[in-house]
């Protein structure tokens, strides 16, 4: 199979040294397939879309299910994220998606992602997690004076388009309940929004998955998909599994190659994170920054950064273009000039984490959610680094669709539905993004 990046971005059986890692227990003691066997339905891909799926299937229709993971249960972004529970789930403007699939159809897309928003906070509620939630609402700050107008327009839309509710902060506002310092021209907020420990919240979904029977191997990739007649055997290093039907959650983590419908039609895109030490109320109190909710900019190539609980200040944006070791140690070190250049009395604070995760985008520029035309393959992907919102609320449309073979059936955005297009000389992808990304820095340097 082929990836995108570097082999380091791919190690599957490393754990991942993050803030989230060492502030979570992450011991399940999980077998790896190492035997043939079967299920009803195989769930590959450890993540919230795939849990969420697995559970819904048991739960709701009484089936028999395995999910297996290529690394430890949560491994890929679900473990890595900021995570922000924010909306919605595209990097498409809501202008360009009325004037696509209509004003009627857009609405129905907030709504539903309004929704996913609101299904992450239930499991958190329902599963009895503790995922060290923070905050009520997320915060988008004008980085610039010239974007203020912008957002607010934003925020006006939202709410009278989408009912959403919403509050716009002047620069002095937002510095009494947010923070202050020479990257801030005021803020909006909209609602619903919180933040979380993305680990422990994952952790939080396999306890409660392993509750109900759900049979689970880590570290077990699966490398080849046969079909024969009615069936489906999926392959891995050290066993196999027989099944009728195939869910694909990997997400931003997807091998290419292993279903050929699937392929040159995902855009895996690194994100970095570093986390300072503890600051000092002293050095809060130099920004006032007051607020745990999860908080972006309005840059092309955004910032997005929050406080935690223990006083530490989380930051992360687009990561580096490599996926080697050694550029993630260089994106780590321009993320912290990024993060100084904000917040210029913390220059002498230590980065004490830094990681990265990849997010997954396509040409839609919103999560796709269907069936494979003439296979019982499913899917669900896509989520434009918005999954802590987007990707339970995924897996339980994905159970729906499973369980009816029917894509008719699943009450959604059509948004929502089918697959995006493929990418013209696939192999080009990471090129494009380059480009991309070449172009967005000019376009934040004339703040445009």
């Amino acid at each position: 199979m082929n990836n995108l990046y570097h082999p380091d971005i791919y190690k599957f059986d490393t754990p991942i040294k993050s803030y989230w890692e060492d502030t979570s227990n992450t011991n399940f003691d999980l077998e790896k397939l190492n035997k043939d066997t079967s299920a009803e339905i195989v769930v590959i891909g450890g993540g919230y879309t795939g849990l969420s799926c697995a559970i819904n299937l048991i739960e709701n229709y009484n089936l028999d299910v395995i999910l297996v993971d290529a690394g430890k249960i949560g491994w890929g972004a679900s473990s890595r994220n900021g995570g922000f529970c924010s909306f919605p789930p595209s990097k498409m403007p809501y202008q360009k998606m009325q004037k696509i699939y209509g004003r009627e159809e857009t609405r129905r897309f907030f709504k539903n992602s309004i929704e996913g928003s609101n299904y992450t906070r239930n499991i958190i509620k329902d599963y009895k997690i503790d995922c060290d939630v923070t905050g009520d609402k997320n915060f988008i700050v004008a980085h610039h004076p010239s974007k203020f107008g912008q957002i607010k327009e934003q925020a006006e839309i939202y709410r009278k388009e989408f009912g959403i509710e919403t509050n716009i902060y002047s620069k002095e506002e937002f510095s009494e309940i947010g923070h202050g310092g020479i990257g801030q021209f005021g803020a909006v907020s909209y609602k619903p929004g919180f933040a979380i420990n993305p680990l422990k919240f994952v952790n939080g979904i396999t306890h409660y998955a392993i509750s109900k029977k759900l049979k689970i191997f880590e570290h077990t990739l699966i490398t080849k998909v046969e079909k024969n007649l009615d069936n489906y055997i999926l392959r891995s290093k050290e066993g196999s599994i027989k099944t009728k039907k195939i869910v694909i959650a990997t997400n931003g983590f997807y091998q290419e190659g292993l279903i050929p419908q699937l392929n040159s039609r995902i855009l895996p895109v690194i994100s970095n994170i570093i986390v300072t030490r503890k600051l000092t109320n002293e050095e809060l109190d130099a920004y006032n920054f007051k607020t745990y909710n999860p908080i972006v900019n309005c840059r092309n190539l955004l910032h997005y950064y929050r406080k935690l609980p223990d006083n530490r200040i989380l930051f992360g944006t687009r990561g580096d273009l490599v996926g080697s070791d050694k550029s993630n140690e260089e994106m780590s070190k321009k993320i912290e000039v990024f993060l100084k250049s904000i917040f210029p009395s913390w220059s002498n604070i230590n980065i004490e984490y830094k990681w990265r995760g990849l997010i997954a985008l396509s040409q839609k520029l919103t999560p796709s959610i269907g069936k494979i035309q003439d296979e019982e393959i499913y899917y669900g992907f896509g989520y434009s680094g918005v999954g802590v919102s987007s990707a339970p609320w995924t897996g339980k449309q994905l159970s729906k669709l499973v369980f009816s073979s029917n894509s008719k059936d699943l009450e959604i955005s059509k948004i929502y539905k089918g697959l995006p297009k493929k990418f013209i000389f696939p192999k080009l992808r990471i090129l494009y993004f380059r480009m991309a990304v070449w172009f967005y820095m000019i376009k934040d340097k004339l703040n445009i």
